[in-house]
């Protein structure tokens, strides 16, 4: 009987040193992923892009991971997610991107306020790619001001002198990337020159974004297009309130959403269901459909949720419940634009509280 116990001992504090092994372990041994592994340091000498990447690919080699970031700061350029992998940002971490525009290149495949063209990889970008994931308690920092502040120039110079008199390098790649398309002269009065949203998974399924803190993107928040099966959850986005253009959570011809638990004060809208612009919405197509939004509190922000004003591909089968509006300026909005076509239909809205709208708690503007 001693001899059976002592066995099974020496059997219970291997079973324990073996699960203690796993994270914490030779990079590739478990499916935890640490950057640390890989060569990331937390302080903000160095750029961890490179050391990001290659925890990625290893990650993508192996048949998928999770990808973690200990607590302490990261600076990084655009991160490609691949399928099967998951970013965890544990509590303490905090992933903060690079002001420098040129660690957003090459430019991507993307859709721009419902136009499709090739602009600025987004800090976080995804290109048909299945099963992955953006989780924990961490926060992730766009250190938007650069793109703010270079944007607030340009369109300064713009009203002042009709065009650009230099362009920049970035401008001219723009201009070069989409020469071919037929909506160029949508560009050319914004000086081509685009931010990019802070995280767009492009023709994605099964994507899931839980828990985490986000601030200061470069342009809008979350910004998912071409979309099947999508989980936005307990997260907390806290924007300027004046940061242009910094919308919270934007799905864009998705399909299957499920936005829950959220908390959002942002610079322009909070939660906006799209579809496509003009032209091009039509020629693409797709419909944004199959919405839930519930249990969300949403307080500085032009409206709380809002359908358009990119609508052309039509909007169907939405459900907002269970919401806070406490602060916005409108809560629920529908907006187009004559001639821009597309049609909402199954629009439900129930159980919501608004206090402190500025202007109205239902606006429909077409």
């Amino acid at each position: 009987m001693n001899a059976a116990r002592l066995n099974l001992s020496w059997f219970l504090i291997l079973a324990i040193v073996m699960a203690l092994a796993g994270p914490a372990g030779a990079a590739g041994a478990s499916p935890f992923y640490d950057i640390r592994d890989y060569g990331a340091l937390p302080n903000d000498d160095a750029k961890d892009t490179d050391a990001i990447r290659k925890a990625i690919q290893t990650a993508v080699n192996a048949g998928g991971g999770t990808v973690y970031f200990s607590a302490g700061r990261y600076i990084s350029g655009s991160i490609h997610l691949q399928s099967n992998v998951t970013l965890h940002l544990d509590a303490g971490a905090v992933l903060a991107f690079s002001q420098d525009f040129d660690d957003y290149l090459p430019m991507v495949p993307s859709r721009w306020e419902g136009t499709e063209c090739f602009n600025f990889s987004p800090p976080i970008y995804a290109y048909r790619a299945e099963n992955i994931a953006i989780v924990g308690r961490g926060l992730i920092d766009g250190q938007g001001k650069a793109w703010w502040d270079f944007h607030r120039k340009l369109r300064a110079e713009l009203q002042q002198n009709q065009k650009i008199a230099e362009p920049s390098k970035w401008s001219k790649l723009f201009a070069e990337k989409n020469a071919a398309s037929l909506f160029k002269e949508r560009w050319e009065p914004m000086g081509n020159f685009l931010r990019p949203p802070m995280i767009q998974p492009f023709e994605c399924r099964n994507v899931r974004i839980e828990g985490i803190s986000l601030k200061d993107p470069p342009f809008w928040t979350i910004n998912p297009v071409y979309c099947e099966n999508l989980t936005v959850t307990g997260i907390s986005i806290k924007n300027p309130e004046d940061s242009p253009n910094t919308d919270g959570i934007n799905p864009d011809s998705c399909r299957n959403v499920h936005i829950s638990d959220c908390h959002i004060s942002v610079g322009d809208d909070c939660i906006t269901i799209k579809s496509g612009r003009d032209e091009d919405g039509r020629r693409v197509g797709r419909p944004c459909e199959n919405i839930t939004v519930t249990n969300c509190t949403m307080l500085d922000g032009h409206g709380g949720v809002v359908i358009g004003s990119e609508m052309s591909g039509g909007v169907r089968r939405v459900a907002i419940s269970n919401c806070v509006f406490d602060g916005t300026e409108r809560g629920i909005r529908i907006k187009t634009t004559r001639g821009r076509g597309g049609t909402i239909e199954d629009l439900r809205v129930s159980n919501v509280v608004m206090t402190r709208i500025a202007r109205a708690p239902f606006d429909l503007n077409m």
